[in-house]
């Protein structure tokens, strides 16, 4: 199961796959190591990477959408594989939280509600 280390680990390799750039990658590199900082500032790292995630990738489509406009982007393989990478450890999660519900789930989530 992906969890917020894996995350950290991917967020550090694609921004130290971006300062081994040109300078012309010195201000992506820092917006990930924001994603980063904001990351470890929260208090249930997990909770917080799903909430994203899920907003994220709604769908398979939004998740390939997102990488056809990195490969576009950016003509760096290594940081294209980087960020692949990272984001395909965003959507297992988003997968798994977007899933729909079984009956007997919705049940006990019911119960739990007392209803």
């Amino acid at each position: 199961m992906v969890d917020h280390k894996d995350i950290k680990l991917a967020q550090v390799k694609v921004i130290k796959t971006a300062l081994r750039k040109s300078k012309k990658y010195d201000n992506f590199a820092k917006n990930y190591g924001d994603y980063l900082k904001k990351l470890q500032a929260k208090k249930n790292l997990n909770d917080y990477i799903k909430t994203v995630v899920v907003k994220m990738f709604l769908n398979e489509e939004a998740y390939t959408l997102r990488l056809e406009n990195y490969y576009k982007r950016y003509a760096d393989n290594n940081l294209c594989i980087s960020l692949e990478e990272l984001y395909k450890l965003y959507y297992q999660i988003a997968k798994k939280e977007n899933c729909e519900r079984s009956d007997d789930k919705i049940e006990q989530m019911l119960k739990a509600m007392a209803i």
